[in-house]
């Protein structure tokens, strides 16, 4: 089958082309596979999702390559295109800029990671949520800081970003980095001129035309990930957009605690302050309820089970091996409510009792799952309040 011709290699901001149909194969999702003479939709690979757009006015759902023949899976009829019509292609320019802000970002990011620290890109993901790099070494925040800072000087200088197909004599002249050992056939992104030259690498994707289109680079979160570091970036109207939800999030934050915008961390440091003196402050009055109601409790020969209202469960717990004491068969805490069920804890005031024996009875009787040892079980039961006290009043 004849090449495709590749329309996005010879210009990134070609977003309207038209092409003829070489051949139209329907797929068995009810889509048509086209092949044209000519495309400007990049198909998949080199780390970055296939353009999107319309072909011939139909959605363009998919594109991919193989051998050099590059097939777009069109949303359309099986008689709405056929072999030999022109069509004309429409790209998601937005999209596109999006991506070549990304990627041409990730190059500036990778080529100064490598001139700096010698660390090579071993991965690289161009997703709909952010971008991810990943190196085979270590960086530290401050490292990152200012390889970010590096990256946005590159930025505003508005270098030029040239792609080519350099001869195989010129090939192994050059220095340039790459993921795989190619020696044919190779494009070549090249990031400034001369003495200005940040960067040269292999890549098959489209780029901008000079780094001042890439806007901005915002280097995100970053993790240790085998051995290396995985960095999460933002670029151009991606980090724009990223910084717009940001600042919403800080303006509504701030508000809320009454603060200003640059004195968050403060007042979110008060409020977690304040919060930790109310935690003090409530688990010194359930203590006291607790001892209020350990104090209203019978001694019993038999069962006891008691209804806390917090639902804590080291509070039940304590509760349980306090009131346990006060009866000679089962003790059980429950906290919880008829319509959603209830949590509970039980235990044994007679050491012979083996709960675990009893369990598929107790589970039975209170509608229950849940499971222990033999001095205690836990779970969530089903039962009405009047149930699970019906049953520890006749165990």
């Amino acid at each position: 089958m004849t090449l495709t011709r590749r329309l996005f290699d010879e210009s990134s901001h070609l977003f309207d082309f038209k092409a003829t149909v070489l051949s139209v194969i329907p797929t068995d999702d009810d889509t048509l596979s086209v092949v044209l003479d000519a495309t400007a939709f990049f198909p998949e690979g080199g780390g970055q999702a296939s353009d999107t757009g319309t072909l011939a006015g139909y959605p363009i759902i998919d594109v991919q390559e193989t051998d050099g023949v590059i097939y777009h899976t069109v949303n359309a009829e099986a008689s709405a295109i056929s072999a030999g019509d022109t069509v004309v292609g429409h790209l998601d320019r937005e999209v596109r800029l999006r991506k070549m802000q990304n990627h041409s970002g990730e190059h500036i990011i990778s080529g100064i990671v490598h001139h700096l620290y010698g660390y090579t890109n071993v991965g690289f993901h161009l997703g709909s949520g952010d971008v991810t790099l990943d190196f085979d070494g270590g960086l530290t925040r401050e490292q990152l800081d200012a390889i970010e800072d590096e990256a946005n000087r590159i930025v505003a200088a508005c270098l030029p970003v040239v792609a080519y197909y350099p001869t195989p004599e010129v090939l192994s002249t050059l220095t340039y980095r790459a993921k795989l050992d190619l020696t044919e056939n190779v494009r070549m992104v090249e990031i400034g001129q001369g003495e200005d030259m940040m960067d040269r690498c292999a890549c098959c994707a489209p780029h901008v035309d000079n780094t001042g289109e890439i806007g901005i680079i915002k280097l995100l979160d970053f993790i240790h990930y085998k051995g290396g570091v995985r960095i999460h970036m933002l670029c151009g109207l991606d980090a724009l957009e990223d910084y717009r939800r940001r600042y919403t999030d800080v303006a509504m934050l701030a508000s809320r605690l009454s603060v200003k915008q640059t004195e968050l961390v403060a007042g979110f440091d008060r409020l977690v302050s304040e919060i930790e003196e109310k935690k003090q402050i409530i688990f010194s009055l359930r203590q006291k309820i607790q001892e209020m109601t350990l104090a209203a409790l019978p001694e019993t020969e038999g069962s006891l089970c008691v209804f806390e209202e917090t639902g804590d469960a080291n509070a039940m717990r304590r509760l349980l091996n306090e009131a346990v004491g006060k009866c000679r068969k089962l003790c059980g805490v429950f906290s919880g409510d008829d319509e959603g069920g209830y949590r509970y804890f039980i235990g044994r005031g007679d050491p012979t009792i083996d709960l675990k024996q009893h369990n598929k009875e107790i589970s039975a009787a209170l509608n229950a799952r849940g499971g222990g040892s033999s001095e205690m079980l836990q779970g969530r039961s089903g039962a009405t309040r009047a149930q699970i006290e019906a049953f520890f009043e006749n165990f």
